[in-house]
């Protein structure tokens, strides 16, 4: 088969790799100015384009992350029947060349990759996306310290790969995707056990010459923990590896978050006796430096984020190189960024809710600014060009009866269509417009020159106002105030009448969300 010169919207610039299943090469996407590594596999499932189908909708589930630790698939398709992925391109190296180089990683560097592994996969499993088939190959390791998962999103063509008599990822797949039971986020924990386990020790934690061994070792057989080398960490780091690596899904960690939180204290448990240590053989410890790293730490793991990134700073004030301190400033930016996002949407939601689209459309548009390319700012903006174009058709609606109740069918059936053509599926819409034809029909059997107004629809019953209070309403006019000085990045007005419309109206929903936004950006 001829090179491909262009996979959907990618210019191939060069071949990266050849493998049993298939050929990787790197290309530009011009418009978005965007490098990806293309996989074109070699074998063809027997259903393409069923296949292909469902690796789109994973795709576009993974493509959403939006996860420093998680690489993006951009895209995939096939070339003259030929399926291929492409994903963002991580620059580095693989855990799997790390392995076959024999460069032997410090324990302090392991613990650091399975933490950014975990945040990551923490990440994916809440936006319900899980990875399946993790192995050294799946993980690289970027030039500045970076982890990056890779192969989000095409499972199903991954099975493709499986095409020798030793699947490459049979050793780190969980008992349970073994034994045919249906597996959940526990299964990746189990993979990620098995490859960190693979770092410290340099050979599996599961050997075997064939499949069969493997299959055996992982269903019926604990890991040989006793072969790991003794680390400053030990033995509370082999204790955390056996949680992930327990057999039963429910002996295991129960998630990546409980994960993390286990290798936070582990560390916390640690640096006094590292320091007490390096205190004894003399080794310089650099002032404060220790300490304020463990504080950044402690504090992230309390989910104490403005702390920490006030650790951060302090650090990167006395070194401004220090690639820890800047990966975890971006970190916690990043988390900062996604909880305002969050906290913006719902109250873009609820004023959307109550009627007020144009401050619903307002707070978007801030969102925008924000995340312009966040999943939840898309979701949000398709929310309110849906509810716009509702609220447009209602209206539509109403001038369509006003208009057939006055005789005049033609206009009524024109700004029927119309309404009908901003949304499709408006019913009151298509039940107006059933009643104009069926009208219609009816004058034309009986050939009455004046149409028949069709009836309106009986107004409701006005709903019996409740009695006003003067302190709510007041409140109420200054959340709205408060909002519009914080849209305009005015955040200390927008604290002041906060607090004003609280102290009136202490359950008032909108000012108590606002004022949670205002308190994370401090």
């Amino acid at each position: 088969m001829e090179a491909p010169k262009v996979f959907g919207p990618f210019e191939v610039r060069g071949e990266l790799g050849r493998g049993a299943s298939g050929v990787v090469f790197v290309g530009w996407d011009a418009e978005s100015d965007r490098t990806a590594a293309i996989k074109l596999f070699n074998t063809v499932p027997k259903d393409l384009s069923g296949t292909i189908s469902r690796v789109k909708r994973d795709a576009q589930a993974a493509g959403a992350l939006g996860h420093p630790n998680v690489a993006a698939v951009l895209g995939v398709g096939d070339h003259d029947g030929w399926p291929w992925v492409a994903t963002e391109f991580v620059p580095g190296v693989s855990l799997a060349q790390v392995l076959r180089g024999r460069s032997l990683l410090p324990i302090e560097r392991v613990l650091d990759v399975w933490r950014q592994l975990c945040e990551g996969l923490a990440h994916a499993h809440r936006e319900g996306v899980l990875h399946l088939d993790l192995k050294p190959a799946d993980v690289r390791l970027g030039p500045t310290g970076e982890v990056k998962l890779v192969d989000f999103g095409s499972w199903h063509l991954k099975a493709l790969e499986h095409t020798g008599p030793l699947d490459p990822g049979l050793h780190y797949r969980a008992p349970e995707l073994l034994t045919g039971r249906r597996p959940d986020h526990r299964a990746d924990i189990f993979s990620v056990g098995a490859i960190v386990y693979e770092l410290v020790a340099y050979r599996k934690a599961f050997p075997g010459d064939t499949s069969a061994d493997i299959v055996r070792g992982i269903t019926r057989c604990e890991p040989d923990l006793a072969c790991l080398p003794r680390n400053a960490f030990s033995p509370g780091f082999e204790r955390v590896l056996a949680a992930s690596l327990a057999r039963v899904p429910d002996s295991r960690h129960a998630s990546f978050e409980e994960v993390h939180a286990d290798l936070v204290q582990l560390v916390r448990e640690t640096a006094p006796r590292l320091r007490e240590k390096a205190a004894e053989i003399g080794e310089p410890i650099p002032p404060e430096r220790e300490e304020l790293l463990a504080n950044v730490t402690r504090a992230r793991a309390e989910d104490r984020l403005e702390d920490a990134l006030d650790g951060v700073r302090r650090l990167l004030d006395r070194d401004s190189e220090d690639e820890a301190a800047r990966r975890s400033m971006s970190e916690i930016e990043s988390v900062l960024v996604e909880r305002e996002v969050d906290s913006l949407v719902g109250m873009a939601l609820a004023y959307a809710a109550d009627g007020q689209l144009k401050l619903a459309t307002e707070i978007a548009e801030k969102v925008e600014r924000l995340a312009p390319w966040s999943p939840r700012y898309l979701q949000l903006q398709v929310y309110l060009d849906e509810e716009g174009a509702r609220k447009r058709a209602d209206d539509l609606v109403v001038r369509a009866r006003e208009y057939a109740g006055g005789g005049r069918v033609v206009e009524a059936q024109a700004a029927v269509r119309e309404a009908l053509l901003l949304l499709p599926s408006h019913a009151p819409a298509a039940r107006l417009s059933h009643e104009l034809a069926e009208a219609a029909r009816f004058l034309m059997v009986r050939h009455v020159e004046a149409p028949a107004p069709v009836p309106s629809a009986p107004a409701e019953a006005p709903l019996p106002e409740e009695p006003a209070v003067e302190s709510g309403a007041e409140a109420i006019a200054l959340s709205a105030a408060a909002l519009k000085h914080f849209l305009q990045d005015e955040h200390e007005q927008a604290r002041q009448l906060v607090e004003r419309a609280l102290a009136l109206d202490p359950q008032n929903r909108k000012a108590l969300e606002l004022q949670k936004i205002l308190r994370v950006l401090g």
